[in-house]
């Protein structure tokens, strides 16, 4: 016979998985493209591509040659966080074609928006150049535009062709202090995190109501020089950690001081 939830309750059979399972807001396989809550541009299910360790099709994203840096020159899959949460992680298996080109300013791939705020107050991912970086775009007031970024022993110009997970974190900061939180782990291996990015002015409440996969190539000009394509695959939007699937558990998550030398 089937327990229902309610005596599986009573009976104290609700398991810490049970609780984790609840904080996941959205999984996506991306055999199809999936509606409401999802809009799209420039994006296609591709199911050719070798599958990720999940498994299927993913979604793809083509650059090519010649085109010139625009705000989504490579198309956008965008997810409506519903709640608003002030805290919210995403992760996905991620795979660059060889070749691919890296822009040297920024090649943005993931961005987290704040909802209710009319001046932009927003973190992009992505490679600034060789090193993974966070892009915070708070108009508001000092740190806007900077780069933020760790420098580690991943190289991504070695992972062509290759399949690995990218997990991000956000988390809102004390309205007024600067104590926001951005990270970012690369198959479950630490490779960003500050503790100091000031999302919200003295007042702000609001949290992220928008997250994009966001295939931007540019910031400063160029052209593209030759066809490049980016795929994402398993895709999981989530209100605490993720962890890549199948891996081994994700390392210390505690935020250590921001390093020096950020420009």
């Amino acid at each position: 016979m089937k327990l229902t939830s309610t005596l599986l309750i009573a009976l104290g059979f609700l398991t810490l998985a049970n609780v984790a399972q609840a904080a996941v807001l959205t999984t996506v396989e991306w055999e199809s493209k999936p509606g409401t809550v999802w809009t799209y541009s420039g994006t296609v299910v591709d199911c050719a591509v070798p599958p990720s360790p999940s498994g299927g099709c993913a979604l793809k994203f083509t650059y090519p040659a010649g085109t010139y840096s625009t705000s989504f020159s490579a198309g956008r899959a965008e997810y409506i966080v519903p709640g608003d949460p002030t805290e919210v992680y995403i992760g996905a298996w991620m795979r660059y074609s060889n070749p691919f080109t890296f822009h040297p300013n920024g090649h943005k791939i993931n961005l987290f928006y704040l909802g209710g705020i009319s001046t932009c107050r927003n973190i992009a991912f992505g490679y600034s150049g060789n090193t993974f970086a966070g892009i915070p775009q708070i108009c508001w007031g000092p740190g806007t535009k900077n780069y933020f970024q760790n420098l580690g022993s991943w190289n991504h110009l070695v992972h062509l062709n290759e399949w690995h997970w990218y997990e991000m974190r956000v988390k809102a900061n004390t309205p007024g202090v600067s104590d926001g939180i951005i990270q970012v782990w690369i198959d479950n291996a630490l490779y960003l995190s500050y503790s100091n990015i000031p999302f919200r002015a003295a007042g702000d409440t609001v949290g992220f109501r928008y997250i994009q996969h966001s295939g931007e190539w540019g910031g400063g000009g160029g052209t593209i020089p030759q066809t490049g394509y980016w795929w994402v695959d398993h895709t999981v939007i989530s209100t605490t950690k993720i962890g890549m699937p199948g891996g081994a558990p994700a390392g210390d998550s505690t935020p250590p001081a921001p390093p020096l030398g950020v420009r």
